[in-house]
């Protein structure tokens, strides 16, 4: 793969990805390529516009390339340095599908997390950022991770959905611990789509994970 980055060395933020969350609750400047011609558009009408709980979470195909030719090299370059975030070397890992899909994984020394997707193990497919709600930087370092270089994504409005989205996450997080008095609730916020990407806002009890996929197409459940 051509896409390493500098240092090595990190962990996968998917490891405190909301999906552990949800069972533990069950139990208690850049280049400009040309966009992916293999991308299909979600449908706006089958995602939710806000907030819902874990259990009606939208659910995705898998993710495609973001853009032809586009690797995120110089994007995870620029964010490991703002954020001083040590980054492994690509590693293969191997999907429920049995199909394989190399991961850049990373963290920083104030516990922010970053692991980019290639589905086609050269182009970027997927990019999943997490923060602890405690961090007194996690939002500006989540902001950071919308403003990917991919062709086509307007990042004022991207900036703009992050705000309200973290606001209708933590607010409908508060509702329901208040109401069932369990801390270890899942939410998810309303999804947001834009050029050739859709991105998500989750919190699992004290983590934000924000998930950003290159093609992903609502399915029915």
């Amino acid at each position: 793969m051509t896409v390493v980055i500098g240092a090595a060395g990190a962990a996968s933020c998917s490891r405190n990805s909301p999906g552990t969350a949800a069972s533990e609750r069950t139990k208690a400047a850049a280049p400009h390529p040309e966009p992916s011609r293999t991308r299909t558009a979600p449908r706006a009408a089958d995602l939710p516009k806000h907030a819902v709980t874990g259990d009606k979470r939208p659910s995705f195909g898998a993710a495609d390339t973001m853009a032809s030719g586009y690797t995120g090299k110089e994007f995870l370059t620029g964010l490991s340095r703002e954020w001083k975030l040590k980054l492994d070397k690509p590693v293969e890992q191997e999907m429920p599908d049995g199909k394989k899909r190399t991961y850049v994984h990373g963290r920083g020394g104030n516990g922010v997390t970053v692991s980019a997707g290639y589905a086609d193990h050269e182009n970027m497919s997927s990019l999943l950022c997490g923060t602890s709600t405690n961090q007194s930087d996690g939002f500006d370092f989540l902001a950071s991770c919308t403003g990917l270089d991919v062709a086509g994504v307007d990042h004022g409005k991207a900036s703009s959905w992050l705000e309200q989205a973290k606001k209708e996450t933590d607010s409908l997080y508060e509702k329901k611990v208040a109401e069932l008095g369990n801390k270890m609730e899942y939410v998810v916020s309303g999804v947001f789509t834009s050029g050739p990407v859709t991105m998500v806002l989750h919190r699992a009890y004290d983590k934000y994970s924000l998930r950003i996929l290159g093609g992903a197409v609502s399915s029915s459940k």
